[in-house]
C-alpha cells in the first residue's frame, strides 16, 4: 500500500469530523501519523516522516504553513474529541497546568482534562502567556465555561486540583454552579467556623494520629464560601511532617481518594513530554500556532490512549510489576503498536488501529 493509501480512512473521518479545506485535512493526518512514527514534535523530524515523495525542504514548508494559516472550529474540534474519548459516563475533571522555557520565553499551559484509567485526557487548554506563575481566577473561569458551553454543565461529575487553583471568585464560581470539587488547600489558609472562630487549616489535624485521615462533620467557610474539609498529616521529604487538606463541595468521605486522582494528569504531562511526543522540543513561540499543535497532539494521544485500551483487554494484558502497578500504560502501549505498525507498513494493523479512532461512537 503507497504511503498517502495508508491514511484515506483517517482522512475521511477527519474531514467529515472537522470539515475544512481537503489538501489541510490531508495534511493534518500525515501530521498524526508523521507525530506518532517519530515521537517528536520538531517540524524537521515531523517532515521525514511525512512520506509523500517531496523534498524535505518542501515538506518543511508545508507543515510551517499549516501551523501559520489552519484554523480549528472548536464546536468541531469538542465533537472529534467527544467521539474519541473512551469515557461513556459522566467526565471526573481535572485542572493543572505545566511549564518550560523555550530560550527566555516561558511557555505555561492550563489544562482541564477528563481523568479516566490511570492517566487525564486534554479537553481544554489555554496558554498563559510568558509568565512564570499561576493562573489567574478569571481564566480558570473561563476554561470551564467553555467546557459548560460544549458538554453541559450535567456531564460533570467533579473537578480535582491542586492547591494552587483556589481564590474566592474561583470557588464561588463552583459552588454556584453546584460542580462538586475536591481541591488541595495550602496549610496556612483559615477555616471559619460556625462560632465565628478562624483556625488555619491545619490546626485540626494536630492532634490526630499519623496518616489518618480526619473528617470534619460541619461545614465551615473557606473565604467566603461554604466547604466541607477533611485532611492528614503525615512525614514527608526530610522527615518534616507535612498536611494533606482537601476541601469539598460535599460531605464526602471518599474526598481524599477522589482528591488522589488528580495524579494522573501529571501522567498525560508526561505523556505530552519526555515519555511521548517531546513537546518541549518545540521551537514554536508564537500562542495562537502552539495552540493548533496541542490540538493535533491531543487527537494523536487519545487516539493512542485507545489502541492501548484495546490492546489491553482484547489482546494481551499488560504485566503488573511487584508493586502492583502495570509496566507501562495504556497510552504507551498504544503509542509503541501505532508506531511500528505505521514505521513497518504493517498495513492490516494499520487498519484496525484506525477501526479504534472514534472508540465511542
Amino acid at each position: 500500500m503507497k504511503s498517502p493509501d495508508k491514511i484515506n480512512e483517517l482522512r475521511s473521518i477527519l474531514k467529515q469530523e472537522l470539515g475544512g479545506n481537503l489538501a489541510r485535512i490531508t495534511l493534518l493526518s500525515f501530521l498524526i501519523s508523521s507525530i506518532l512514527k517519530v515521537r517528536s514534535v520538531n517540524f524537521k523530524r515531523l517532515a521525514t516522516g511525512y512520506h509523500n515523495g517531496a523534498k524535505l525542504s518542501s515538506k518543511l514548508r508545508r507543515i510551517q504553513r499549516f501551523f501559520h494559516q489552519f484554523e480549528f472550529s472548536g464546536s468541531a474540534y469538542c465533537r472529534l474529541l467527544t467521539k474519541m474519548l473512551p469515557v461513556k459516563e459522566r467526565y471526573q475533571l481535572s485542572l493543572d497546568r505545566t511549564i518550560w522555557k523555550l530560550g527566555t520565553l516561558n511557555i505555561n499551559l492550563l489544562f482541564l482534562s477528563v481523568i479516566y484509567k490511570g492517566v487525564a485526557v486534554p479537553i481544554f487548554w489555554c496558554v498563559l502567556g510568558d509568565k512564570r506563575g499561576n493562573s489567574s481566577q478569571s481564566e480558570r473561569i473561563d476554561l470551564l465555561d467553555r467546557f459548560i458551553k460544549y458538554f453541559g454543565r450535567d456531564k460533570i461529575d467533579c473537578l480535582t486540583a491542586d492547591r494552587e487553583f483556589v481564590g474566592n471568585d474561583w470557588l464561588s464560581f463552583l459552588s454556584l454552579n453546584q460542580i462538586r470539587f475536591y481541591i488541595r488547600v495550602r496549610k496556612n489558609m483559615h477555616f471559619k467556623f460556625s462560632d465565628g472562630k478562624k483556625v488555619k487549616a491545619y490546626w485540626p489535624l494536630l492532634s490526630q494520629p499519623l496518616n489518618q485521615v480526619y473528617f470534619h462533620p460541619k461545614i465551615v467557610y473557606l473565604q467566603d464560601t461554604l466547604v466541607y474539609f477533611s485532611g492528614m498529616k503525615y512525614i514527608g521529604k526530610g522527615g518534616k511532617i507535612e498536611y494533606l487538606i482537601v476541601v469539598a463541595f460535599n460531605q464526602e468521605h471518599l474526598s481524599m481518594e477522589v482528591y488522589k486522582k488528580r495524579w494522573q494528569i501529571e501522567m498525560m504531562f508526561k505523556a505530552f513530554k519526555s515519555s511521548g511526543f517531546n513537546l518541549e522540543c518545540t521551537h514554536i513561540n508564537d500562542y495562537r500556532r502552539l495552540d493548533r499543535l496541542i490540538k493535533v497532539l491531543a487527537i494523536s494521544f487519545i487516539w493512542a490512549y485507545n489502541v492501548g485500551i484495546y490492546l489491553h483487554e482484547q489482546i494481551k494484558e499488560i504485566p503488573l510489576k511487584k508493586h502492583g502497578r502495570r509496566a507501562q500504560s495504556f497510552f504507551s502501549y498504544g503509542l509503541d503498536y501505532l508506531s511500528q505498525a505505521l514505521i513497518n507498513k504493517l498495513d492490516k494493523v494499520i487498519r484496525k488501529a484506525i477501526t479504534l479512532f472514534l472508540s465511542c461512537t
